[in-house]
């Protein structure tokens, strides 16, 4: 049953377990020309926005095909995106050792 409620990313993220940043992620290394995608690679769904810095919007059937590719992606910093991921963890991990550093 198809309807016309539009999902934001934190309701999509929230739906399939991941992270808004995961489904960020996804999204940059997909639509990367430079990125070479596997054969195998499901599509990952348009979603709309009004401009560059509005909140991005997808169908609950969008959902369906991010689910996919969830369960597609490849895990770990050896995987297809694990070059995209280990830049976010890295300033991640960098910003949190330097809050800890801040709180002592």
């Amino acid at each position: 049953m198809a309807d016309n409620v539009m999902l934001t990313a934190s309701r999509v993220a929230g739906m399939l377990d991941i992270s808004v940043r995961t489904l960020t992620n996804w999204y940059k290394w997909y639509n990367d020309p430079n990125q070479v995608k596997p054969k195998d690679c499901p599509k990952l769904p348009q979603y709309m926005q009004k401009n560059k810095n509005s909140p991005r919007y997808w169908t609950r059937d969008a959902v369906y095909e991010i689910e996919k590719f969830r369960d597609w992606v490849p895990k770990g910093r050896s995987g297809v995106m694990g070059r995209i991921n280990e830049q976010y963890w890295s300033k991640t991990y960098r910003d949190h050792k330097s809050e800890e550093s801040n709180n002592e």
